[in-house]
């Protein structure tokens, strides 16, 4: 039973009338990934970024039917995990879309997609929550409003879409719960409609990186704490700065910070005034590219990895992570039951101290950890 109902009298008739939206995605170089996907138009798939980052070539997109067709990754967005895909050949059977707003926690949610690479499988569960997202000081974290399921996927299913009972995609499936516990997020359809856009005109869109923890203040943002080797360190940005202007536009509070930051292209360099012992000082900081920063967080080394918060590269002896139990080659999942989707992700949710679960991928098992406070 799913929500008081039979799955079947649910799954079966939208299996049926929305199977052909949905497609395989295989990539082979630079290492084997599958995946999930739906189309959006004759020819266009929508699918996970991290399935199809770094790819060498065309990537293989199989629908229902068998038929395989070479697609061309046209956009990607490493906010939320989004990827768009152009194919050649006979066109496709476009899903259409609906809003994840008007769903209700307990509402029926419908997944089809390509577990383990066995192809197209339907899964029926419910929204368990919504709004999960990270919750930082530093207003650095994920743009995008995480959907919650309680719903049983497995890897493979990352990309494909998410459905309600009439058949309409709702979301896209981020990625599932460590544990294994038919947990799994994903991106609401309304973040899909904001940036598809500028996918369709080919942009590879990510979020800059300053590397600050800033707290609320009279008269600015005033900066916490600062990344080690970030760029606001390199730029000589301290502890106890008063971020008052960014570039020319004036920020009062963190969200207005964060907006400031987000306008910015990725890698560019941008003039902050500060307040610093009753003086104005000026710095020039050259941002990065959030995605791609490895960081050291809570004594682990994070190597950048699609679709986590990075792969633990090195661990400091007797560090917190090291004592909870964490491994060199383990990949993270999720902080606090929350998906990360860069290394600054997992800082930003471990930069207060406090004590906190890790769900981690080693070797193919999942693992819960628990850092200490």
């Amino acid at each position: 039973m799913v929500g008081g109902k039979d799955a079947r009298s649910i799954g079966e008739p939208v299996y049926t009338r929305v199977a052909p939206v949905v497609v395989n995605v295989t990539l082979g170089s630079p290492e084997p990934r599958v995946g999930s996907g739906f189309a959006i138009s004759g020819d266009h798939v929508v699918t996970a970024r991290h399935i199809v980052v770094g790819a060498d070539g065309p990537v293989t997109v199989r629908t229902v039917d068998g038929t395989a067709l070479r697609a061309w990754v046209v956009g990607t967005d490493a906010k939320t995990d989004l990827a768009l895909l152009e194919a050649e050949g006979p066109g496709f059977k476009p899903a259409t879309m609906g809003r994840s707003s008007d769903l209700a926690v307990g509402d029926t949610v419908l997944a089809i997609g390509n577990p383990y690479g066995l192809g197209h499988s339907l899964a029926v569960g419910v929204l368990g929550s919504r709004d999960r997202r990270l919750e930082v000081e530093a207003g650095e974290g994920p743009r995008v409003d995480f959907l919650q399921l309680t719903i049983p996927l497995n890897p493979g299913n990352s990309g494909g879409p998410i459905f309600d009972e009439q058949g309409r995609v709702v979301g896209m499936l981020a990625g599932t719960h460590a544990q294994g516990q038919a947990i799994a997020f994903a991106v609401p359809v309304e973040a899909l409609r904001e940036v598809l856009p500028a996918l369709m005109e080919g942009a590879r869109m990510s979020t800059a990186f300053l590397g600050v923890r800033t707290e609320a203040a009279e008269g600015g943002v005033r900066v916490v704490s600062v990344v080690p080797s970030g760029p606001a360190g390199r730029a000589g940005i301290r502890a106890g700065d008063l971020i008052q202007y960014v570039g020319g536009t004036r920020v009062n509070t963190q969200a207005e910070l964060r907006l400031a930051i987000d306008a910015l292209p990725v890698t560019s360099y941008v003039f902050l005034k500060l307040a610093r012992g009753g003086r104005t000082v000026a710095v020039d900081v050259g941002l990065e590219d959030r995605a791609e920063r490895p960081l050291v967080v809570a004594g682990m080394t994070l190597r950048p990895e699609p679709g986590s918060g990075g792969r633990v590269m090195a661990l400091r002896p007797r560090s917190r992570a090291e004592r909870a139990g964490v491994l060199e080659g383990d990949l993270i999942r999720t902080v606090r039951g929350v998906p990360v989707l860069a290394p600054a992700d997992v800082q930003d949710l471990l930069s207060g101290g406090e004590g906190a679960r890790l769900d981690l991928l080693r070797h193919g098992i999942v693992v819960t950890v628990q850092l200490e406070p």
